[in-house]
């Protein structure tokens, strides 16, 4: 069989199975390893559109510690990439920067026009309801706004293999043109709100 991709489609494939390997507790080096080619791919197409609010060009860093911040990241990855060099070495692995490149990715792809699906969807409301803090106010208000405390502490304590399960197989009952303005997780007998563009605002 040989498939025919472009360039974004392979960050997609890449970006959407590292998602799926995240939330069912997959290998965490198979996750890292997948996510960092797919923002690797999506960076560089942000790039060429003028954009610069991904992980490696984030405000956040001035522009004289780039390539310091830069290496300082991509260390992990091109660690378990490359064979020909620190052959004896080893390499820590932070999940949380594992995290970060998926947030990111997920930030390129709304950059590029590109519209998620329940893979990246549900990620994203993961992440807005486990770390709330992390999000601007109108970050919190798009995902956690409509949520009583109750539910939120309900949908957090599926888990993220129980959230993940729950979310996917409701969101398949809609069509991806079909706005979903109030969405019922069959694992709970709770219905909370999800906005139907996620946007991916962090401070």
């Amino acid at each position: 069989m040989k498939l025919v991709i472009n360039k974004l489609e392979a960050a997609e494939h890449q970006l959407r199975e590292a998602i799926r390997l995240w939330f069912t507790e997959g290998d965490p080096v198979a996750v890292h390893s997948l996510v960092c080619s797919a923002h690797q791919i999506i960076h560089d197409l942000n790039f060429q559109q003028g954009w610069r609010d991904l992980l490696y060009d984030t405000l956040v860093i001035k522009d004289e510690f780039r390539r310091k911040w830069i290496r300082l990241i991509k260390n992990p990855y091109n660690f378990l990439k490359h064979g020909d060099w620190d052959a004896d070495g080893t390499v820590e692995l932070d999940t949380e920067l594992t995290e970060s490149f998926i947030l990111f990715s997920l930030l390129g792809f709304e950059l590029l026009g590109r519209q998620h699906n329940e893979t990246e969807e549900a990620y994203i409301l993961y992440f807005a309801l486990h770390r709330p803090s992390l999000l601007t106010e109108k970050g919190r208000k798009t995902f956690l706004g409509h949520l009583s405390a109750e539910a939120v502490q309900h949908v957090t304590e599926l888990g993220k293999s129980g959230f993940f399960r729950a979310y996917t197989a409701l969101r398949r009952t809609h069509t991806q043109a079909e706005p979903v303005d109030r969405l019922h997780l069959t694992a709970i007998p709770r219905r909370f709100m999800a906005a139907s563009d996620p946007v991916v605002t962090i401070k």
